[in-house]
């Protein structure tokens, strides 16, 4: 996994990946908020019922994607915070696992755009994947 794609190639990808991510969740909730465009159809697999649902997803996504970009940054010492630095390896594999199995989840969703969401999920998952293996530095 070293060999294919370089460590800081691996974070830089993520953070970029992670950053369109939390501007697509911004958007989400920019429509709900100011433009009272929701669509429950098309997103969450499409088994979000209200927009009060919805809000609190996108809210919540928005945060988790904010705390993943944070412990990225501490994982790489671009944020000097040695307490955490154990904390970010073990977040890693625990980010791995989880966007493998978002991956799963977004490939069986019920709507067109989640399953295109199972591509970025799975290429977040090998590159957190290839963050995990390196040793620490």
């Amino acid at each position: 996994m070293r060999k294919i794609i370089d460590f800081n190639t691996a974070i830089l990808a993520t953070l970029c990946i992670l950053g369109i991510l939390a501007l697509f969740h911004i958007a989400i909730l920019i429509g709900i908020l100011f433009f009272e465009y929701v669509t429950l159809d098309f997103l969450w697999g499409g088994k979000i019922k209200t927009e009060a649902q919805l809000l609190n997803f996108e809210i919540v996504s928005l945060l988790t994607s904010v705390i993943f970009f944070f412990l990225l940054l501490i994982r790489t010492k671009l944020l000097n915070i040695p307490k955490l630095l154990g904390i970010s390896s073990i977040a890693m594999w625990v980010l791995f696992v989880f966007f493998s199995l978002n991956t799963i989840g977004n490939a069986l969703a019920a709507t067109t755009i989640e399953k295109m969401f199972a591509i970025v999920s799975g290429v977040l998952a090998l590159l957190f994947l290839r963050i995990a293996v390196e040793k620490k530095q």
